[in-house]
């Protein structure tokens, strides 16, 4: 017999090399999975590549594990000697993002809600990861273990940590009354600017009236430029929208006269000539000047205190409308 005559090293080497093939086509299929997932979420090939091959490189058991750790380590491998990364570190970082979101849905641990606010809190470090794991949260975590959470974070003395309570908690407060209401007192009176910006990109895509009207309150009042931006997005958005009409020119035009910013009165102008313009036209938003404003202001500043301002708008501007729009083409 053949194996009589061979060494036992000789058996093992034959054996190790017939099994190498299955064992490759094992890993393979073990994170196809995951590749295909991530294919699907257009990651990038790059990134698929990076982290598919360090899964088979490792020869993990735990992918979940390994791909947490490997991210707390800041992917040192992925860096050069200078510190500086090799490769697409946001595409990366991404990938990882949906890495760990697919193995908590497609092989959820027995505790997966506290495992997943653990994951989050060792990954709190990178700014990018634990920004899109937050927004992940509601589609892993169970509602009443996330809303205590939640209420626990907003509470926190750290305004990195009541951001990312903002974020985890976006879904439950668009249907709980009583949290919406909390993220309305914060908006108004957090005392960083960077939280009230986080509640109001979290809340602008609501489709709702009271939101855009949160969003008006924060362009007029807000002490912050990027807050009022973002106030000026939400404005904008509820117009283009028709969450907002021309009823609601009776409540935004008066502030545009209060204004000293020009940014504000310029944000309200905007949204007021979307509000009268029809949505066969689209508005060229960047010819809505303060220089042109000033002639409306002129105009109600001259009637008094008598003035409707919302009348007086749609006399000044419906005018103008053939030189401040543009026909809106559908390209099908």
């Amino acid at each position: 017999m053949i194996f009589q005559k061979l060494s036992t090293a000789a058996v093992l080497v034959l054996l190790l090399s017939s099994t190498a093939p299955h064992l490759r086509a094992q890993q393979t299929s073990t994170f196809y999975g995951l590749e295909e997932y991530l294919n699907r979420k257009m990651v990038g090939p790059e990134p698929v590549k990076i982290i598919i091959g360090h899964l088979k490189e490792s020869r993990t058991n735990a992918p979940l594990d390994n791909l947490v750790a490997w991210a707390k380590g800041g992917f040192a491998d992925l860096h050069d000697e200078h510190g500086i990364w090799k490769t697409d570190a946001l595409g990366v970082k991404l990938g990882i993002v949906h890495s760990i979101h697919y193995y908590f849905t497609t092989s959820p641990p027995p505790d997966k809600s506290t495992r997943y606010l653990a994951t989050l809190d060792e990954l709190r470090r990178d700014d990018y990861i634990s920004y899109y794991l937050a927004q992940m949260a509601a589609l892993v975590v169970d509602e009443s273990v996330l809303e205590k959470e939640v209420l626990q974070l907003l509470q926190a003395d750290n305004p990195t940590l009541r951001a990312q309570g903002v974020l985890m908690g976006r879904p439950l407060a668009e249907e709980k009354r009583s949290l919406f209401e909390r993220y309305q007192e914060m908006v108004e009176n957090d005392d960083d600017a960077q939280v009230r910006m986080i509640i109001l990109y979290s809340i602008s895509g609501w489709r709702r009236k009271d939101v855009a009207y949160i969003a008006f309150e924060r362009l007029v009042n807000d002490p912050d430029a990027k807050v009022r931006d973002w106030g000026a997005r939400g404005l904008w958005s509820a117009a283009d929208l028709r969450i907002l009409t021309s009823d609601d020119l009776n409540t935004i035009l008066p502030e545009m006269l209060k204004a000293s910013d020009p940014f504000v009165r310029i944000s309200i102008g905007r949204t007021a000539a979307r509000l009268t313009t029809d949505r066969s036209l689209s508005v060229r938003t960047d010819q809505i000047t303060d220089e042109l404003l000033y002639r409306y202001l002129s105009r109600v500043r001259k009637i008094g205190s008598q003035a409707n301002l919302a009348h007086e708008w749609l006399e000044w501007w419906t005018p103008l409308i053939p030189d401040y729009t543009a026909s809106s083409r559908v390209v099908h």
